[in-house]
C-alpha cells in the first residue's frame, strides 16, 4: 500500500487541478493582501511589485509548483489598479492565468491631521486561465483510455472567472476584507445545473496590530478563512512578530487542514523578501519534505514620487 500511496496521491493531485477553479494559496497574504483581495490595490498608497514562489510537498515528483508576479498601486486619489500572472503546474496539469484588479478607495469619520479614522475600498477583478494536460499522462495505467474530460484537456481549455471584494482598515491597527469569489463560474454551472456547492465562495481576512512598547514589538495577529469552489475549506490562524518597526518579521501560523508554518522576512527600504516553510500533519508527510514558498519584491510610497517629481521641477526651474 505504501508503494502504490504515491501514484494515488500523484494522480488525485492531477485530477483535482483540473476541477479547482483557484491556484495555490499564497501565505504572505498579511504582508500583501493583494493575493486575496482585489480592493486592496493600492490601498496602502504605495506601487507594489512583487513575485511570488510555492514548491508545494517538496521532493514529492511532480508535485504542485506556483509562480505568481503581481504590480498594483493608486491612480489619482481615489482608485487602484493592480495586474497578476499566474503559473502552475501539478502533476500533468499546467495552468496559465492572467488577471487584473480595480479598486475605488474612500475614508470614514471626522480627519485627524487630515487623515480619516476609517479607510475602505470596494473592488473587483476579473480573470482568464487556460487549462492544459501533458500528453504523457496518457501513458499512466490508471487513466481510462478515451475518457471524454482528458481529451477535450489535451487540446486546452479556456476559463473566464470573476469576483468582488471589499478590504478596510481602522486607524492602521485593525485591517480586513472579504472576497466573493467564482461569481462568472457558479453562475454557469448553476445554469448547466452541474454546481454541487449551493453556499456562498469567499475568502475573509481579519487581523489587528498591537504594539508591545517594553519590548519594541509589533504583534499581528489574525485569521484567513476561505471557502471556495471545488477546494478544500481552509482557516488559517496566524502570529507575527515585526522588530525594529517591522524591519525584520518572524511568524508563525496554523492551518485547519494540519498544517504548521514559520515565516521569516525582511523589508528594509521598501525592499521586501518573505520566505514560508510549511510542515503538515496528514498521513501523506513521510512521502515530502514540507512546503516551501519565497516573495520578494519592492514598494514605493506615492509621496516619495511625489516628491521627486517636485524636486525635479524645482530643479529645471533654477537652470
Amino acid at each position: 500500500m505504501k508503494k502504490l500511496l504515491p501514484s494515488l496521491v500523484l494522480l488525485l493531485v492531477a485530477f483535482g487541478a483540473l476541477r479547482a477553479q483557484d491556484e495555490t494559496i499564497f501565505n504572505h497574504y498579511v504582508q500583501n493582501p493583494i493575493i486575496l483581495n482585489p480592493a486592496a490595490a493600492g490601498f496602502a498608497d504605495e506601487y507594489v511589485v512583487f513575485l511570488n514562489a510555492r514548491a508545494q510537498w517538496s521532493g514529492f515528483e511532480d508535485s504542485p509548483k506556483t509562480i505568481a508576479a503581481r504590480i498594483n498601486g493608486p491612480i489619482g486619489q481615489s482608485f487602484g489598479i493592480g495586474g497578476a500572472i499566474f503559473t502552475e503546474s501539478a502533476a500533468q496539469q499546467r495552468r496559465l492565468k492572467g488577471q487584473v484588479d480595480v479598486a475605488f478607495r474612500f475614508g470614514l469619520g471626522e480627519a485627524v491631521r487630515d487623515v480619516q479614522p476609517f479607510q475602505a475600498a470596494f473592488g473587483f477583478f476579473t480573470q482568464f486561465q487556460r487549462l492544459t494536460l501533458d500528453p504523457s499522462i496518457l501513458n499512466n495505467p490508471q487513466i481510462e483510455p478515451g475518457d471524454l474530460e482528458i481529451m477535450r484537456l489535451l487540446d486546452g481549455r479556456n476559463q473566464f472567472d470573476a469576483g468582488i471584494g471589499v478590504y478596510g482598515s481602522y486607524l492602521d491597527r485593525v485591517f480586513g476584507g472579504l472576497t466573493i469569489n467564482n461569481l462568472v463560474s457558479n453562475r454557469l454551472k448553476n445554469i448547466s445545473g452541474s454546481n454541487t456547492n449551493e453556499g456562498l465562495n469567499f475568502t475573509f481576512l481579519l487581523g489587528q496590530r498591537f504594539k508591545v512598547e517594553e519590548l519594541n514589538v509589533n504583534l499581528t495577529p489574525s485569521i484567513m478563512i476561505r471557502d471556495v469552489q471545488d477546494a478544500p475549506f481552509m482557516m488559517d490562524f496566524n502570529l507575527q512578530a515585526g522588530f525594529l518597526n517591522d524591519q525584520f518579521i518572524a511568524g508563525l501560523s496554523y492551518r485547519y487542514l494540519g498544517a504548521i508554518g514559520l515565516l521569516l522576512g525582511t523589508n528594509l527600504n521598501g525592499f521586501q523578501v518573505y520566505y514560508s516553510y510549511d510542515l503538515g500533519f496528514g498521513g501523506f508527510q513521510p512521502y515530502n519534505n514540507g512546503s516551501h514558498e519565497f516573495t520578494v519584491g519592492y514598494a514605493l510610497s506615492r509621496a516619495s514620487v511625489v516628491e521627486a517629481q517636485r524636486r525635479s521641477v524645482r530643479e529645471e526651474g533654477k537652470r
